[in-house]
């Protein structure tokens, strides 16, 4: 029983750190995404803003 037990926990750990990074990644773009998107002689957004 306790076994069982211990067997299901780590189960439920590993995949929720499998959902936890299948998240990170569908959220956050990729590096060669931002790179292409990104023009090199645009400056950022955040001068000029208060």
């Amino acid at each position: 029983m306790l076994v069982n037990l211990l067997v299901a926990t780590v189960a439920a750990i590993v995949l929720a750190v499998v959902g936890v990074t299948a998240v990170v990644a569908a959220v956050n773009p990729s590096a060669s995404e931002v790179a292409s998107n990104t023009d090199p002689l645009a400056p950022p957004d955040f001068y000029g803003i208060r």
